[in-house]
């Protein structure tokens, strides 16, 4: 049921690439590259390793911008927001952050939303809530 709530969501903001109404994939690539990292930051935070989450963020931000510039979707605002943020956070603010951020917790909500396999269980000192 996931995996489908996701595709549309993934369809939903593809579809509104702009390029005289020809859509030749590049918001829909763009998304992929963008949510692949986003997955593998996320995957580097739940293993405690800050820095390799950085680069995994600073990596994703030219697929996000390509995917914002690609869709008049406010959603790529939103994800570019989140990658951009994450992807500037220091290293040695990112529990604090987690713990206590708004910000932090927003973008969470953005980036797990429409990157969908990212799962936030094992983040540091997170308790288990099954």
């Amino acid at each position: 049921m996931r995996s489908s709530a996701v595709a549309a969501a993934v369809l939903a903001l593809t579809a509104g690439c702009t390029g005289g109404g020809r859509d030749d994939g590049t918001a829909q690539r763009a998304f992929d590259q963008t949510c692949s990292l986003v997955r593998s930051g996320v995957a580097a935070f739940n293993e405690n390793d800050f820095p390799e989450t950085i680069e995994r963020f600073q990596a994703a931000l030219d697929p996000a911008r390509r995917l914002a510039d690609a869709t008049d979707d406010p959603r790529a605002d939103e994800l570019l927001e989140a990658v951009e943020y994450y992807a500037a956070l220091p290293a040695d603010e990112y529990r604090k952050a987690f713990e206590s951020s708004p910000d932090f917790k927003r973008h969470q909500a953005t980036t797990l939303g429409q990157c969908g396999d990212a799962q936030p269980e094992d983040s540091p000192d997170q308790e288990s809530q099954t």
